[in-house]
């Protein structure tokens, strides 16, 4: 069971990897067809688009790893509450973490909940959730992918054949 956690948690990794990649073209090609930008407001700084995508990817792997990690065995079947919860997470993370940092930025409460509010229902925010349902989706069936029992590739010299 060791053995599964280590390759859980190195999945995740790459999931997350694959989760940024994914959200950066996804706001490129959106940015492109719909003529805006990302954030529209000019005071926001050039770091808090980057802050809110790493939290959104942090989320999602929060909610897939703890899905994981407290299964008392390996997983069978590819579960959808946690799916569904990691797109949720990685939404509300990149949502509530922007309004947070805005308004620390912008000294202002109300403005916090203004660009939250934006934030909520724009295509990029939605983007973030179905690319979260789509990365949780392959990181469990990948996951379910690796036979019971696998340990890592060896060379065919490393085998202990007796032929």
């Amino acid at each position: 069971m060791r053995e599964y956690r280590k390759y859980a948690i190195t999945m995740a990794a790459f999931a997350a990897a694959l989760y940024a990649a994914f959200i950066v073209a996804a706001f490129g090609v959106l940015s492109l067809l719909l003529n805006r930008d990302v954030i529209n407001q000019t005071d926001a700084g050039a770091l808090l688009g980057p802050i809110m995508v790493t939290i959104a990817a942090l989320a999602l792997v929060w909610v897939v790893l703890s899905a994981v990690l407290r299964s008392p065995e390996r997983l069978r079947h590819i579960p959808p509450l946690p799916i569904f919860m990691a797109g949720v997470a990685a939404y509300l993370g990149y949502c509530i973490s922007g309004g947070v940092l805005y308004s620390l930025g912008a000294g202002e409460l109300f403005r916090s909940v203004v660009f939250i509010g934006g934030e909520m229902t724009s295509p990029f925010a939605i983007a973030i959730a179905v690319s979260g349902w789509l990365i949780a989706f392959l990181f469990f069936a990948v996951l379910l992918a690796k036979p019971a029992g696998s340990g890592a590739p060896a060379w065919p010299w490393e085998k202990n054949d007796n032929n």
